[in-house]
């Protein structure tokens, strides 16, 4: 085959990349794979940039100190290298277990490890409250611990140059941890909401509660939503997820059965009461890409009433990430120290035209494309898929958006087993999907690396 001068160039600026990156890694004392594992990241990111008007870096679960502190400087050269400067972070940052010095050591390690590494860099970084972040419990054995005021919990979350720069809060609330930024040149609203906005009285330990109340439900609705101007789209972050499937913590999805309504009723176009309270969406403007979360260390996502609810791997080096994931993230390995599997975050990255969200895995795990397109069939209907980003053989798939049965783990108790179902429509091995009763459903296209391409799909009465 004959080399041209175009792929000649290509390869050699590859090669010399490539190169870089392995000097970085070396002066930063990391090993070489890290500049070839992040040379080949920043080279698809760079290459997406050029079809889509927007991106962000999301990162989830530092749960420091089980955490190989590696990830901020990881981020801290992609930013600089990429021009992607927004780093997202997703909440629970800190240990669950300890006391009060704990939680002050491993925020301290936060900030200086991600927060101000990041910044340095150029990178903008936007924290969302974990239900783990200011709350500590001693052991497990034991009902003592410490959580933090709401006001201090804010003066540290918020303590970021981006955020005190740019973000959009609620200036009546002193406890604030929720907010939105703008970008006005792709026509894109960021709103960061805060799940756990509560701290209970009667304890000292795990005292935030998970939940979004009063005052921040009516200042999301009235300024972060129907703030958004005519033509824009949103990208939503919390720590806790709203919807089953993504999230398979019944304490979590009673708690945020409100927000998840007023999503589905602000991207649907309709009226809701909450708590007594009604919102009308009906003459909204924009359009919600996703809401993307953390909380539960695994990767899965799901599409319903028209909304993407997208959970992301922790960052902490925990193993519950790979049963949590399985079977749609195959092949994920152990977050083993010296290794590049030790850190996990992702590139997200928005095609508003093609309508698709791109996501880049760094660490273990594939990359995936998210078709915001929705298609629609009828029972007994037949309708071909094909893939536009993979190639090369691939598996196809179909899960129900609603449904997931969970089965505990005999070997720990925080990492429990999944099952799927497929009872709204099958697919065969060529793509072809047949519906077979009313719902939502996901479909999958899965390759021999473990990237996919996922498309939701109703089936009407």
């Amino acid at each position: 085959m004959m080399l041209t001068r175009r792929s000649f160039l290509s390869a050699t600026a590859a090669t010399a990349a490539t190169a870089s990156w392995r000097i970085w890694a070396a002066e930063e004392g990391l090993p070489a794979y890290y500049g070839d594992h992040l040379a080949d990241v920043a080279r698809k990111v760079n290459r997406l940039k050029k079809t889509c008007c927007d991106g962000f870096w999301f990162l989830t679960d530092l749960h420091v100190p089980s955490n190989r502190c590696v990830s901020g400087r990881l981020l801290a050269r992609l930013t600089a290298e990429t021009g992607m400067k927004k780093v997202l972070c997703g909440g629970d940052h800190v240990e669950a277990f300890g006391g009060k010095d704990s939680i002050d050591r491993t925020i301290a390690d936060y900030q200086e490890k991600w927060v101000r590494t990041i910044e340095r860099a150029g990178g903008e970084f936007f924290p969302a409250k974990g239900n783990h972040d200011f709350t500590i419990r001693k052991s497990m054995a034991v009902k003592e611990g410490f959580t933090y005021s709401g006001t201090r919990a804010r003066d540290i979350l918020m303590d970021t140059d981006a955020v005190r720069k740019r973000a959009v809060t609620n200036p009546d609330d002193p406890e604030a941890c929720y907010y939105y930024v703008d970008e006005p040149a792709a026509r894109l609203r960021y709103i960061v909401a805060d799940s756990s906005d509560r701290i209970a009285t009667d304890r000292t330990y795990w005292a935030v509660e998970y939940g979004i109340r009063d005052p921040q439900l009516t200042w999301l609705a009235e300024k972060a939503l129907k703030g958004i101007p005519a033509g824009w789209t949103a990208v939503v972050m919390q720590h806790i997820p709203v919807a089953e499937i993504v999230s398979c913590e019944d304490k979590g999805l009673k708690a945020m059965v409100g927000w998840r309504r007023m999503l589905e009723a602000y991207q649907n176009r309709r009226k809701v009461t909450i708590y007594g309270k009604t919102f009308d969406f009906t003459k909204a403007r924009g359009r919600i890409l996703c809401d993307i979360t953390g909380h539960e260390h695994a990767e899965r996502q799901t599409c319903l009433d028209g909304l993407w609810h997208i959970t992301e791997p922790c960052d902490a080096a925990y193993r519950d990430y790979i049963n949590g994931s399985s079977p749609w993230s195959p092949n994920l390995p152990v977050k083993e120290r010296g290794t590049v599997f030790e850190q996990t975050f992702d590139a997200v990255q928005i095609d508003k035209n093609r309508r698709m969200l791109h996501l880049t895995r760094v660490g273990g795990g594939g990359d995936r494309t998210i078709h915001l397109k929705g298609y629609s069939m009828r029972p007994g209907e037949m309708l071909g898929f094909k893939t536009m980003r993979i190639a090369g053989p691939v598996t196809w798939g179909t899960y129900d958006a609603s449904r997931i049965t969970r089965r505990p783990n005999p070997q720990n108790r925080y990492s429990h087993f999944y099952s799927y179902h497929s009872d709204v429509a099958g697919i065969a091995s060529d793509g072809t999907v047949t519906a077979k009763k009313p719902g939502e459903c996901i479909v999958v296209a899965l390759d021999g690396a473990g990237c996919k391409e996922l498309f939701p799909l109703t089936v009407t009465a």
